[in-house]
């Protein structure tokens, strides 16, 4: 329908969330990228950014009201899923005749409870750059839409799953200009403001706890000089002095990833970068650390889930240890700060695998630690296998009121239990951190005051969890 012009993408808020790590909050960067996709096409678009606003439902209708768009887009992930749901089962009620779009983790996972609950429209599936543009197009033919489920009176339908995003330069660059000011988004920085950053897409990884209903397997890359033009952008047009890069798999391809680097120094871009979700220690050498730092790095972060090599083989990580403890040393030399991320109650654990995890933390000896607690999310072959070897306590199939960080436990399993988990994340912290020559470790990577208020603003509710 050509005639849809008008679109709000809402990011909503889940005020009752606790666990989560609320020093580091980054842009919504898919409804920038959707947004970026509509307007090169086309459309107005405008971006309710609840989550960093702290809107209400009745702050976001209000906006609705003034805008009056001809379709509204609310995206979902496992935390923010109970607020998404409740405000679009407000909006359609109060908006009956306006089109109802959901899309992220959540509702590509949960597509049926979607629609049934909030009577959405549509629920988008995966990506969602090309699949929006189709319903814009289509709508209200919705039948031959690739990648969406979709409600038709009281029938609820589920199209063939769309094809992956083959080259990925071919989306233009997320509508920032739509996002608040950047200033207002939050991780450790050493120089503000921030931006956050995504160069490739996929992980060819079996990790039976990882989500990759958006993404998918497959991993698929920018080229270098659509990543730097990116930075580029970033640095001069907004301002960035530092960039978080959130791709699960950067340096999966080594060659790039030096690409991308040479090409920063040489065209002397400053800026600072931080690898906030990590990259596979496996897939480090000395060579590209070198680079990395060159250009600007200074943080790393490295997912190891666990220092028990039979746990790492239950869970599919299909990662050498050895090497874990080679990349902290290759990062360390280049004084480049190393988190390690560790996951407390994966199934097969008991008090041996979770003290060989803690003992292995120790080895390791990154700067941080994080033990987060195992969240199952649906559709995951951790999920299922709960289901069929063990059992939830607490639902999760419409959403979860915390996150990684909080000793709420949805599953039992062999000897996993909530009260095992409990005793054992408290036991982490305690044993890593609770040492004089790691506050020291960690006292010397603080380069700013901001670093330090983001670790005071980290440790404060890990503090009053370990020390109840």
């Amino acid at each position: 329908m050509a005639h849809l012009k008008k679109i709000i993408l809402v990011n909503p808020y889940a005020s009752y969330a606790k666990g989560t790590n609320n020093a580091t909050v980054y842009p919504p960067m898919g409804l920038a990228y959707i947004a970026s996709v509509l307007e090169e096409h086309g459309h107005q678009c405008h971006i309710i950014e609840a989550g960093i606003h702290h809107y209400s439902n009745d702050d976001i209708v209000q906006q609705i009201q003034q805008w009056n768009p001809d379709l509204i887009g609310i995206t979902s992930n496992i935390v923010t899923a109970k607020a998404a749901v409740e405000l679009g089962t407000i909006i359609k009620k109060i908006f009956p005749n306006t089109i109802l779009v959901f899309g992220g983790p959540y509702a590509t996972a949960q597509p049926s409870f979607v629609l049934t609950t909030t009577k959405a429209n549509v629920v988008v599936r995966g990506e969602g750059e090309v699949t929006i543009l189709d319903v814009l197009s289509h709508y209200p033919k919705l039948a031959s839409i690739k990648g969406i489920s979709y409600r038709k009176r009281s029938h609820i339908y589920h199209n063939i799953d769309r094809e992956l995003i083959q080259d990925l330069d071919t989306i233009p660059f997320p509508a920032y200009h739509l996002l608040p000011p950047l200033s207002l988004y939050k991780s450790r920085n050493r120089a503000s403001p921030i931006g956050c950053l995504l160069s490739s897409r996929g992980c060819p990884y079996q990790c039976i706890y990882c989500n990759s209903n958006i993404f998918g397997k497959r991993f698929r890359m920018r080229s270098a000089d659509n990543v730097v033009s990116e930075i580029e952008l970033l640095v001069h047009t907004y301002n960035v002095k530092q960039i978080d890069i959130l791709d699960d798999n950067f340096t999966l391809n080594i060659e790039r990833a030096e690409k991308i680097f040479t090409k920063i120094i040489q065209r002397g871009i400053s800026v600072l970068f931080n690898f906030q979700n990590g990259i596979r220690a496996d897939k480090l050498t000395p060579r590209l650390a070198r680079k990395m730092k060159r250009a600007g790095v200074y943080k790393v972060g490295i997912g190891v889930e666990s220092g028990d090599i039979r746990i790492q083989k239950i869970i599919k990580k299909s990662l050498s240890l050895i090497k874990v403890v080679q990349a902290a040393r290759i990062l360390r030399k280049e004084d480049i700060i190393v988190t390690c991320f560790f996951m407390i109650g994966l199934p097969g654990e008991d008090e041996v695998s979770l003290n060989n995890t803690i003992n292995f933390a120790i080895k390791v000896n990154p700067h941080l630690a994080n033990f987060s607690v195992v969240v199952p999310l649906p559709q995951t072959e951790l999920y299922h296998m709960i289901e069929t070897q063990g059992k939830f306590i607490k639902p999760i199939t419409s959403g979860s009121s915390t996150g990684f960080y909080t000793d709420n436990f949805y599953y039992e399993i062999g000897h996993v239990n909530q009260q095992l988990i409990r005793k054992y994340v408290s036991k982490a912290y305690r044993k890593f951190y609770f040492r004089f020559s790691k506050i020291i470790d960690i006292i010397k990577t603080i380069r700013s005051w901001s670093e330090l208020h983001w670790i005071i603003d980290t440790s404060m509710p890990l503090l009053r969890f370990v020390c109840r």
